[in-house]
């Protein structure tokens, strides 16, 4: 008998989530958990991810400080207008990092929109020899290192807009990589050996991440094909993380139909959690999607005072059977219309989604107004299938 399945069996003997209740400190990851944060600061998406080993990812690091949109109202910012997201994003990343880790082993940019990376406007901080502005990952990385930076299009960067937040990304990766040992990638489809377990992949053998989609390329289950994409947010990066029985998918602002289509295809089965695509807003391809998958959880991450983002229609059609789960629901809105939200689960803070090793899973909301990240409120357990 393997020496690692004795350990494995142990380990789902005996690991229980650490004892957390309302209006206390989330507690600390314990390796053999998945925990997966939503973080909030309402200018931006940013997920942070602890694998069972301890290895860690980050998945985005939006930052709209500064940026006032003509049409759309702004969701109240967390927790205050006047810190920069991206010090938001790295005082909860080290306050959760696992015990004697004090950096992210990979960072992935899913596309080149500044709600994913950062709006450049007036104050923004430029480092004195990379060029390169102080804001989202570029910002990040100056408190919170990484050792793999992630995107679509490295190293060639032939197939994206150039504007003022693609060109300092773009000083940020080239000076890093330079100076400072970073390694810069790009994301690849139809493998799960580029985003794998770093310190203990053979202790947990049934932990990976999968790459199905990036520049509207997919995965189809035999080779990777092109769907022909267009627009930034249809050729963002897509990937499905599994943990034994558990399954989270997560893909950006991915909203083209026929690639939606293709992604499901190929994964072809229910899963148990994922992160709603372009904030809930594309009722098409939300269908294509939860036909296929059936999520018993959705996280969505939206900014705007707008009744498409969170589609109404969406909401009305899902949420009696997905636990929908938002770091903002737009309260002007929702309050205009509260019997489409009424089976919601969260209207505004960090969600955080922790998986134990026989797949049971719990739903943590911890206020998003302070640094004390304490649980507003828990749902679950969910049993994966």
């Amino acid at each position: 008998m393997s020496l690692v399945l004795p350990f494995v069996l142990t380990l789902l003997s005996v690991l229980q989530p650490l004892p957390t209740s309302v209006g206390a400190t989330l507690s600390d990851w314990q390796e053999g958990m998945l925990d997966i944060h939503a973080i909030n600061t309402g200018r931006g998406e940013c997920t942070f991810f602890i694998y069972p080993d301890g290895t860690t990812l980050l998945v985005d690091a939006g930052d709209l400080f500064g940026y006032k949109p003509e049409k759309y109202t702004p969701v109240p910012a967390r927790p205050s207008e006047e810190e920069e997201p991206w010090k938001v994003y790295a005082d909860y990343i080290l306050h959760f990092l696992p015990k004697g880790h004090d950096h992210l082993d990979y960072f992935l940019l899913t596309h080149y929109h500044i709600d994913h990376s950062a709006y450049i406007g007036e104050g923004r901080t430029i480092h004195p020899e990379g060029g390169y502005a102080l804001a989202g990952p570029m910002g990040l990385y100056s408190l919170v290192p990484f050792d793999v930076a992630i995107d679509r299009s490295a190293p060639e960067y032939h197939d994206y807009k150039k504007n003022s937040s693609t060109d300092h990304y773009l000083r940020f990766t080239k000076y890093n990589a330079e100076h400072n040992g970073l390694q810069v990638e790009r994301f690849i489809v139809g493998a799960d050996s580029q985003l794998a377990p770093k310190y203990k992949p053979e202790v947990y053998p049934g932990f990976c991440v999968f790459g199905y989609a990036a520049s509207g390329m997919v995965w189809d289950g035999h080779s990777v094909i092109d769907t022909h994409v267009t627009h930034e947010n249809g050729m963002s990066c897509a990937f499905l993380m599994s943990y034994g029985k558990f399954d989270y998918f997560t893909s950006g602002d991915m909203n083209q139909k026929n690639t939606c289509r293709e992604v499901a295809a190929s994964i072809g089965r229910k899963i148990e959690a994922m992160k709603a695509h372009h904030h809930m807003s594309n009722y098409g391809s939300y269908a294509i999607e939860s036909e296929v998958y059936q999520p018993q959880v959705v996280v969505t991450q939206s900014f705007y005072e707008r009744e498409i983002q969170p589609n109404q229609d969406i909401i009305k059609e899902y949420s009696g059977s997905q636990d929908m789960f938002f770091t903002n629901l737009p309260m002007a809105v929702a309050g205009a219309a509260s019997e489409i939200y009424k089976d919601c689960k969260c209207t505004g803070g960090h969600i955080v989604i922790r998986v134990s090793p026989d797949g049971e899973f719990y739903v943590y909301v911890l206020d998003d107004t302070n640094k004390e990240y304490k649980v507003k409120s828990i749902h679950g357990p969910y049993k994966s299938e």
